[in-house]
């Protein structure tokens, strides 16, 4: 077995381009107080010896390690894994890298312990509290924290928050199909049993399905509010088919996510039944996937790369010191994305004869 090379140091270089150590430190650290030439020489040096700078040493010797940190829950749900997917880039044009940090119920580590080794290596925190259930304090930490959720949840008045606006999407999405004429609509995604974030959020689109019936003056059959163990599309899927095969009358169904709504989708047409004309859905999040469903799934965008942006002008703004004072939050507007899923029901009156 050939030996193995020892790395490159800054000693190294210093020796092979004639300079010393703290003429290659300044090279490597971009600083603007060296010579052209030799710049030069050291970056010679560098790329003949293969030489790397430590950036986690460099990193700590400045105070900073341009790195974000997202807790989230797990990746196997669309929503998730786009959002991740908007911060990178949007983390990127700014200049940090993100470190991803799925956590769920099902993880064996301590909350806390989590979070305490993410501020000991970034920046700040990004922390979407889905499934972490119970009171944790994020305002004892050495690096900001920002909330994508807009209640506090335990998690501490004085953390910044930015979310979707999660009933005032709901209202939109319900009276969607009020206006199109549905009346007996189902919401299927309603928390069985807890106070998890999950929770949290089902009970937020619930007050805004339940506040576009009392504004339409409808009132709501116990029976069509549906509770979902989990947010999936297999879950959604036998929360509808037990709907359909108790027959319970149903015009339309608001999933409280697009995930579900997949599901409720399959479930509706293996019964044999249309969509929208026999019953129509909304779903929520505005994945990428709902746009690929046979109908299109009409949905709820959230706004998920506002709610980034914003996100990031709060986290970089506590990072850097232009923003002080106390905790801040901000909801993020949600737009209502009309698609196959839901046009109203067909006219069942032929269309008149044309004029002599």
């Amino acid at each position: 077995m050939p030996e193995q090379r020892r790395p490159a140091t800054l000693r190294d270089v210093a020796q092979f381009a004639g300079v010393s150590v703290r003429t290659v430190s300044n090279v490597v650290n971009d600083q603007p107080y060296v010579k052209d030439a030799t710049r030069r020489a050291v970056k010679d040096a560098i790329a003949v010896l293969g030489y790397r700078p430590n950036l986690i040493a460099r990193n700590l010797r400045v105070g900073s390690t341009h790195t974000l940190a997202l807790v989230l829950p797990r990746l196997s749900q669309p929503y998730f894994a786009e959002l991740a997917d908007d911060l990178l880039a949007a983390a990127r044009a700014r200049g940090y890298a993100v470190l991803i940090e799925p956590t769920d119920e099902h993880d064996s580590r301590a909350p806390e312990d989590v979070f305490a080794q993410l501020a000991m290596i970034t920046d700040g925190i990004f922390v979407d509290p889905t499934h972490l259930s119970g009171h944790l304090d994020l305002t004892r930490l050495s690096a900001p924290v920002v909330a994508l959720t807009s209640h506090s949840f335990g998690y501490g008045e004085a953390v910044d928050r930015v979310a979707m606006d999660d009933v005032g999407g709901a209202r939109l999405a319900t009276a969607h199909l009020l206006d199109g004429g549905r009346t007996r609509i189902a919401a299927v995604g309603l928390p069985p049993t807890g106070t998890s974030e999950a929770g949290a959020t089902g009970r937020l689109r619930l007050a805004g399905y339940l506040e576009a019936h009392a504004a339409a003056g409808i009132d709501v059959s116990p029976r069509l509010m549906l509770s979902a163990e989990e947010w999936t599309p297999e879950e959604g899927y036998r929360v509808m088919e037990r709907t359909l095969e108790a027959g319970t009358p149903v015009d339309a169904v608001f999933a409280f996510n697009d995930f579900m709504a997949m599901g409720v989708l399959h479930a509706v047409q293996a019964h044999g039944l249309r969509v929208p004309e026999d019953i129509a859905v909304v779903g929520f999040d505005d994945i990428g996937l709902s746009q690929h469903t046979s109908p299109p799934l009409s949905t709820v965008s959230p706004g998920r790369r506002r709610i980034v942006e914003a996100g990031l002008d709060m986290l970089l703004g506590r990072i850097d010191g232009s923003r002080s004072g106390d905790a801040e939050a901000a909801v993020v507007e949600a737009e209502l994305m009309v698609r196959g899923s839901s046009a109203p029901p067909a006219d069942p009156t032929p269309p008149a004869e044309p004029a002599a």
